[in-house]
């Protein structure tokens, strides 16, 4: 059976690493060199946090004290992306503003927004000083382009790598050695995995941590905590077997009860709260072992339902989009005043998509996902939308 999930993937022995891992200050202090030389950025201009949106947020920050941006600025986003960026965004005091998504020679609808995209969404908005790339799915954007927009434009760039850690633009650049802040996210299902955490990256040597952030008094969640983090894969497992007997539902629902799981958009955002050492360790051994591939790929299907059902049918459990509406997850949705008329292809896109992981790699596996993607063709749209 496939799963979205990157747990669903594991072998007994990956679930049994990771649900009692253990690590020292070594292998937090490990991770964050690794990522010094690899986003070239000095030590006291990063950290390691709590979450993705924490690290967006506190690159934000930065860029406030620094005087590049200033309170009630506009902060360029895709148009298709997850309630945690607006939330970032909004509690630095700034305001998020949605560019559409890019269409393609032929008519189809690309997962990130184009150069041409945010030119004009500037020329409009004098408020907007910053963007944001996200690089959907894995995806890369033509970096080519934005670079003239940029130093046009005088604009701050944050590459999110929650998708796309590893991969590189068209011109060969690695994705995150681009702008002048770098955020990645090691959520459950992004390009690292250890649940929860992430890491905020300065590249301008110009650029401070905001004052507010104590680097050194950050707490760890002792006992790598436990339950929700070290435990999922467990947790996920068990849930892929009940799914056999539809018991799923019920056992996701009383983790969520007892606490002992937490849904991935409801991760805090929190400055004085860091990653445990056990996650930096696991962190750190994917970070070495990225592959220069996409997360995801992607497919656009006439009935969505009516694909989802076929698959469903055929043991193929495909139902979390990223995202299934343009700003995830949909309880957030309302809330966000999304403006569709703005961002009709990001609407079209959200109601489409249906999309499956990169990541299985044995024989058997590969014969499945085959055999999905054969499903999802078959409801393929088809010509320019």
């Amino acid at each position: 059976m496939i799963f979205l999930g990157l747990a669903s993937n594991y072998t007994a022995r990956d679930i049994l690493r990771h649900s009692f891992a253990l690590g020292g200050k070594k292998d937090y202090t490990d991770l964050e060199k690794e990522l010094s030389k690899k986003y070239s950025a000095d030590l006291d201009n990063l950290s390691l946090t709590f979450s993705g949106r924490s690290a967006i947020y506190l690159a934000l920050k930065s860029f406030l004290e620094s005087g590049r941006l200033k309170k009630g600025d506009h902060v360029a986003i895709n148009g298709f992306t997850c309630h945690a960026v607006i939330e970032a965004i909004e509690t630095a005091g700034l305001e998020p503003i949605y560019v559409d998504l890019e269409k393609a020679i032929g008519g189809q609808i690309l997962p990130n927004y184009s150069a041409e995209s945010l030119e004009r969404t500037v020329k409009k908005d004098r408020k907007l000083k910053c963007f944001i790339l996200q690089n959907t799915f894995g995806f890369p954007v033509d970096i080519r382009r934005f670079d003239t927009v940029k130093k046009q434009y005088n604009l701050q760039l944050i590459e999110d790598l929650a998708h796309c850690a590893g991969r590189k633009y068209p011109d060969g650049r690695e994705i995150g050695t681009v702008g002048e802040a770098t955020c990645m996210s090691f959520g459950k299902g992004k390009s690292i995995d250890t649940i929860n955490g992430g890491a905020v990256i300065l590249r301008d040597k110009s650029l401070m941590l905001p004052k507010e952030f104590n680097k050194a008094a950050l707490r760890r969640r002792s006992g790598g905590d436990v339950p929700r983090a070290s435990w999922y894969p467990l947790f996920a497992a068990i849930a892929r077997g009940l799914s056999h007997l539809r018991l799923e539902r019920p056992w996701l629902g009383l983790l969520l009860k007892l606490r002992w799981i937490e849904r991935s958009a409801d991760i805090k955002l929190s400055t004085d709260t860091t990653i445990s050492y056990w996650q930096a360790k696991l962190a750190l051994k994917q970070l070495k072992n990225l592959k220069n591939s996409a997360l995801r790929e992607f497919y656009l299907v006439d009935n969505r339902g009516a694909c989802l059902k076929e698959l469903k049918k055929h043991g193929y459990r495909l139902e979390e989009f990223w995202y299934e509406v343009p700003v995830a997850p949909e309880r957030y949705y309302e809330s966000v005043g999304y403006p569709e008329r703005n961002n009709p292809n990001a609407v079209f896109f959200a109601q489409h998509v249906v999309n499956i992981p990169t990541w299985y790699r044995t024989k058997r596996h590969k014969k499945e996902v085959a055999e999905a993607k054969r499903i999802i063709k078959s409801h393929e749209l088809k010509g320019e939308r």
